[in-house]
Formats: structure tokens, sequence, C-alpha cells
């Protein structure tokens, strides 16, 4: 995982989006104070927001956001709501309950968390997403994938403003850097928490208990560090031409414009080249 950079367009295209999610968010909203539940629309895969998102360039080049996986070979990609825009699921799958008092009765009463709904077309809720990373399936009997999971610790948002006093566990590298919560091991590419955040988005995505993710971040390691090595040879040859175009390869990895970026910028820091 690296840390996404994301300019907003200002093509008329999207601007139009927004509006017509800002009218349909306002409804989702007025749906909820009336009782009902809230009818979310596809708004977040309309072509004026996947064409940004799903792009080859910027800002996610192509990738998954959470695991790096290249989301256009063999997948569409998912548009992934980052605080789930319906009802929520603890990391058992089980929902996620409210307890509130009567009015009439003062009864205990439970009920499932509506979700995000106010949030289902915030851009800055969206993200890329693989499918593995996206949807829950079992592996090796355990839970992986996102799916309606969003932990946080204490407080958790019922209503509009409220997610502005959470603090959640999961990871969003549209606005947190990954590099403080977690770093890439290199002899086996095992990704390793320094934070509780870190460990929660780990665990989630089961980036350390997916065999074909853990082996592509390991190659990214081996093949940033034949370029290097080749690179050094170049150099010491006066082989410009041909460090430049490896250097070329670097540059990519050091944009993050290629798969496993973060895999391969931590081979280019036990370097120094960075």
């Amino acid at each position: 995982m690296i840390k996404v950079t994301f300019e907003e367009p200002t093509d008329d295209s999207w601007w139009a989006w927004k509006e017509d999610c800002e009218t349909a968010r306002e409804e989702l909203i007025r749906q909820v104070k009336a009782g009902d539940r809230p009818r979310v629309l596809n708004l977040y895969k309309d072509a004026r927001l996947t064409s940004v998102y799903k792009g080859a360039g910027a800002p996610f080049h192509g990738k998954c956001a959470y695991c790096e996986s290249d989301v256009g070979v063999n997948q569409p990609g998912d548009i992934d709501h980052w605080r789930p825009k319906g009802a929520l699921e603890d990391k058992d799958g089980r929902p996620i309950m409210l307890q509130s008092t009567d009015s009439k009765t003062g009864a205990i009463v439970s009920t499932k968390h509506l979700g995000y709904y106010w949030l289902s077309y915030d851009w800055s809720n969206l993200l890329l997403s693989c499918e593995r990373c996206n949807r829950v399936v079992r592996l090796n009997g355990q839970r992986v994938g996102k799916g309606a999971q969003f932990p946080v610790v204490g407080f958790r948002a019922v209503e509009p403003g409220e997610e502005a006093k959470e603090h959640p566990l999961l990871i969003n590298p549209m606005f947190d850097d990954p590099r403080e919560h977690m770093q890439i091991r290199l002899r086996d590419a095992m990704i390793v928490p320094k934070t509780e955040r870190g460990q929660a988005t780990i665990d989630i995505f089961g980036l350390n208990i997916r065999e074909p993710l853990v082996t592509a971040r390991l190659r990214s390691i081996q093949t940033t560090r034949l370029l290097i090595a080749y690179l050094k040879v170049l150099r010491s040859r006066n082989g410009n031409d041909e460090a430049n175009c490896i250097m070329a390869g670097v540059d990519k990895i050091v944009a993050g414009s290629v798969p496993y970026s973060a895999a391969g910028r931590a081979a280019l820091e036990e370097w120094s080249v960075l």
C-alpha cells in the first residue's frame, strides 16, 4: 500500500457529477429522517467518476488502493466505499448493532447500523479496489476481504458530520501515509505493522496470508535489486544511455505507477537511492 495522491478534476463533467451526487445525498438523508431505509443509487459507478478512478494514470495507476495489484488485467475492479455505504459488520460477519431507548416505553431497542449512507457518493470515501480486497472470502479458514467492515476505536458515527469524531482503524491511502503504520520486510516481503491501524489493515485484507500477493511483492523487491545492481555496473562503465533506460524503470517505482511499488521502494531505500 502506498500514499495515493489525488487532485480533483476541474472539468465540467466532474462537477456535474458532484452536483448530481449532492442532490442524491440530500435525498438519502431525507429518507432516513422519514424513517425509511436509504436507497443508494449507483452514482459511485458513474462513468464520470470511473473514468478518473480506473484510468491508467493517477491517482491509482490502475492498481488496487489497498494491495497494489493491477485491476485492469483480469478484473474490472471495484469502487469501494472506505466507510461502507450499507449495514456494517464486525470481523466475524455479525451486524453492528446500535442501542437506543424507546421514547414511549423506555425499553432498550437494538437496530442495525445503517452504514455511512450520507457518504455513498463522496469521492473522498471512494477508492479503487481489487475484488479480493473488497469482497469477503474464506482463506485457510480465515475471513479475508473488507466487505462491510469498518472498525473504529470508541465512538461510531450514525449521522452526517459525526464521522469527524471517529478514530478509524482502517488506513485510507488517500489521506493516510501507510509508511507511518506498516513496513515491508525485505527478506520475505511480509508486511510488519507499526501501529494498531497497520495491524488492522493487514488483517482485514489478508495482506500476509494471500500467498500470490506476498510472492508478487517479493518479486518486486528482487526485480528492483537487479535494476539497481545493473544500474551501478552501467554507471561504472559510463553506459549512460543504458543507465537512463534503467532509471526510467526506477522512476516508475518511485512514482508508484507500477504494481507493488511499496515493495520496490523498500528495496530502493535499502540501496539509499531514493
